[in-house]
């Protein structure tokens, strides 16, 4: 594991284990790139140098025997005899033995296989087994000895197995002892050793992990503790200082920086809230103020527009009193005119009311005329019946009276008709009269009011006539005055505009200072104090 893998890991009791754990770990890749391969070469050094002194001891015994032989003890195949008794039971490894071969090559003793004694190799019928003892005998020719590698079987398993042979000769007998171990054999004692140096390595590794682990959770728990409180926007959270070695001074310190945080973030809070306040307020006063210097604004601009049609109206009224003035003149000089055409119509109008007076005196005679006549045809209407009755009793004689009697009857009732209609006409004509003499009488009335009137229109047009020249004069005045406020009120107006842009960029401003005081206060109020 590299040292880059330890920075990229994300918490500090990690990172402590890791660090602890690594001189492990480096010695674990030492020992499996070099104390292995170096265990395996001692080992095979150990079972090859155990190859040699037990061939050296074979040989030794060998030597005894022919020792023996040369002080005239035993004979030389009785020596022989023993030799091999004495390497035929000679085991190691329970298992592992020492065979015998001579020149040709040929088997002397293989106590694996028996039946090759006395056999040369060459009948073995193996050709594998022919060249692995002919190499043997290669060896087998330096006076030291030497190793020699190989396969060969095992009992009672099938196939062939890697081994390690050393062969020595024995002069004196023309034999060569050797003997072999199966690599497999040192492979297993390898890994015997192997796996209890790692079982001892796995142990110190839980023991550093253990203690590892129990010393980062007294530092780094606290860590955590603030780590969370951190992440929660909580700076109530203290590390707990139970060490006075560099942690304890930095978690120290770490402390004394959250309180000045806690505080500083108390300090904002209050500020922003302060601020958020009077954002409100300024905001709320740049309305209020916006829309007095938008009325100013409207009124003044009203008022200019006013002002120049006043001082349009006033010259009009300048022109029109002028006007007026001569106007009331010519009226004043009319007027005396009609005051005098009604006192000639007065005049008139009571000749005209005489007139009716005499017209009505006149048609009460008639009326009393045709009275007169209806009487006078009502007893002409009598009388002809009474001629026409008495025509009627003279019988013949009586007939022409009685023509004459009745047309003087018919023309007695046309005269009465006509009297009638006459005493109609009269009645009307009275009455018409009678209401012409009232009209005349009130027309007298209104026009003696009218020339009243007209006297007093007269003075009240004199009067207007004075007044309304003043009115000139005073309405050129005005004019002027108008005219200088309406510049006045234009040059207020330009101000009240400015005013107004000034008030919304302070309105604006507000709004942007209450956004800022709002993201700040969102900002702090995730913060537990």
């Amino acid at each position: 594991m590299s040292s880059g893998r330890f920075l990229r890991f994300k918490t500090l009791s990690s990172k402590m284990l890791g660090l602890s754990l690594l001189p492990v770990v480096l010695f674990i890749l030492f020992f499996l790139a070099y104390v292995i391969p170096t265990i395996h070469s001692s080992v095979m050094h150990a079972k090859q140098e155990g190859l040699r002194q037990l061939v050296e001891t074979a040989i030794t015994l060998l030597q005894d025997q022919e020792a023996q032989v040369r002080s005239g003890q035993i004979s030389q195949e009785t020596a022989q005899e023993r030799g091999k008794a004495l390497l035929r039971v000679l085991r190691y490894d329970k298992t592992n033995y020492l065979w015998i071969q001579s020149a040709g090559p040929r088997i002397v003793l293989h106590p694996s296989h028996p039946e090759w004694a006395g056999k040369a190799t060459d009948d073995l019928g193996d050709p594998a087994q022919v060249k692995l003892f002919r190499g043997l005998e290669a060896v087998a020719q330096n006076p030291e000895g030497g190793f020699y590698e190989y396969s060969f079987g095992k009992p009672g398993q099938s196939g062939l197995f890697p081994k390690v042979g050393y062969i020595q000769t024995f002069a004196p007998w023309g034999w060569s002892v050797g003997t072999g171990v199966y690599v497999d054999d040192v492979d297993r004692q390898v890994r015997t050793v192997t796996t209890v140096i790692a079982l001892g390595l796995l142990l110190v590794s839980g023991l550093v992990y253990v203690l590892v682990r129990t010393i980062s959770r007294k530092v780094v728990q606290p860590l955590h503790h603030l780590v969370e409180g951190l992440r929660n926007s909580d700076l109530s959270k203290l590390i707990t200082v139970t060490v006075e070695d560099e942690i304890g001074q930095a978690a120290q310190a770490f402390n004394d920086y959250n309180s000045g945080m806690r505080k500083t973030v108390q300090d904002i809070s209050e500020y922003a809230t302060r601020v958020a306040s009077g954002s409100t307020e300024l905001a709320a006063a740049a309305e209020q103020m916006s829309q007095a210097v938008g009325e100013i604004a409207r009124v003044s601009e009203d008022l200019k527009s006013a002002g120049e049609q006043v001082a349009e109206s006033m010259k009009g009224l300048g022109s029109s009193a002028n006007l007026v003035a001569a106007r009331t003149q010519e009226a004043e000089a009319r007027s005396r005119e009609v005051a005098n055409e009604t006192d000639r119509s007065a005049e008139a109008g009571r000749g005209t009311a005489e007139g009716m007076t005499g017209i009505q005196q006149v048609t009460g005679q008639i009326v009393k005329a045709v009275s007169v006549i209806q009487d006078i045809a009502r007893q002409t209407n009598l009388l002809s019946l009474n001629a026409a009755i008495e025509a009627a009793k003279a019988g013949s004689m009586g007939k022409g009276f009685a023509v004459v009697a009745d047309e003087v009857r018919k023309l007695a009732e046309r005269s009465g008709t006509a009297a009638r209609e006459i005493e109609a006409l009269t009645q009307h004509t009275q009455e018409v009269v009678s209401g012409g003499v009232q009209s005349v009488d009130t027309t007298l009335a209104s026009l003696e009011a009218i020339r009243e009137r007209i006297g007093g229109m007269a003075q009240s047009i004199t009067d207007i006539g004075s007044l309304s020249r003043q009115q000139a004069i005073t309405g050129q005045e005005v004019s002027g005055m108008m005219s200088k406020t309406t510049g006045r009120l234009a040059q207020n107006a330009s101000a009240t505009h400015e005013l107004a842009s000034t008030v919304q960029e302070i309105a604006k401003t507000s709004e942007e200072l209450a956004q800022v005081s709002e993201g700040l206060r969102a900002v702090v109020g995730g913060f537990k104090l």
